[in-house]
């Protein structure tokens, strides 16, 4: 047997799994090329017959549920590090994905050192605007009538940011529905299931237990028009039925 025969008995398995390679990484560029003309086009066409407008939001929406679950998984991964931090928790991720855990204790906003009660056009004015000497008022939100200083969060709660329109209210239908359209921004659960309530709940332990947020007092009740409300409470269901409105996102 001469040389070039066996080096073209060595080299001939080498050329195969090249070929191999090349031909694979074709595959994964057609893939990603196949992908990247039919989603958009899908995206489109969903829109198109749904009614919804030829817009980002609107050919994004079937995208909205995907958004607000990785929203809620990013959520619990918070929660299971705070429980594993202040109560032993080694193992608190997998419960808290399966809607299984135990509650933590919260504090009594009535009672708490320097806690005090808002009416709600006091809590409006913690939004960040500015204030007399030029600096930003704190932020702060409300989640089932609790109230959380959030200031540091600024990069997603400050003006201007994905989530300020949360800030200086009570927005618990939002956390529990994940719609932040204006007109969804309200305290009612009314309608709601209780899978949906329970997400409020699991909001607020997320404030309570946070390194960077602290619980600074209570939202007061105050005698409502139930013309108003039922209004309101209209316009909520409306907003989440149609589906055009923004979700929360990453």
């Amino acid at each position: 047997m001469t040389t070039a025969t066996m080096s073209d008995k060595l080299l001939a398995p080498l050329e195969k799994s090249r070929d191999a390679r090349t031909g694979c990484l074709k595959n994964v560029c057609l893939f990603l090329l196949s992908l990247s003309v039919l989603v958009p086009l899908g995206l489109v066409a969903s829109a198109a017959v749904a009614g919804r407008p030829l817009t980002h939001q609107g050919m994004t929406q079937p995208l909205s549920g995907l958004n607000f679950a990785l929203m809620r998984f990013a959520r619990d991964i918070s929660r299971a590090k705070a429980r594993r931090r202040r109560f032993n928790q080694r193992y608190a991720l997998v419960p808290l994905l399966l809607g299984k855990e135990e509650p933590l204790p919260l504090g009594d906003p009535d009672s708490c050192v320097g806690c005090i009660s808002f009416t709600r056009d006091e809590l409006a004015e913690f939004d960040g605007r500015p204030l007399p000497d030029g600096s930003p008022s704190p932020l702060y939100l409300s989640v089932l009538g609790r109230v959380y200083d959030v200031s540091s969060g600024g990069a997603f709660y400050g003006p201007g940011k994905s989530y300020h329109k949360l800030v200086g209210k009570d927005a618990t239908r939002a956390f529990c529905t994940g719609c932040l359209a204006p007109s969804c921004l309200i305290s009612s659960t009314a309608h709601l299931s209780e899978t949906q309530r329970r997400e409020a709940h699991r909001w607020v332990e997320l404030y309570e237990w946070h390194d960077k947020y602290t619980l600074v007092g209570r939202l007061r009740e105050e005698a409502a028009d139930p013309a108003e409300e039922e209004m309101a409470l209209f316009h909520a269901l409306e907003a989440e039925l149609s589906g055009n409105h923004r979700p929360f996102e990453m």
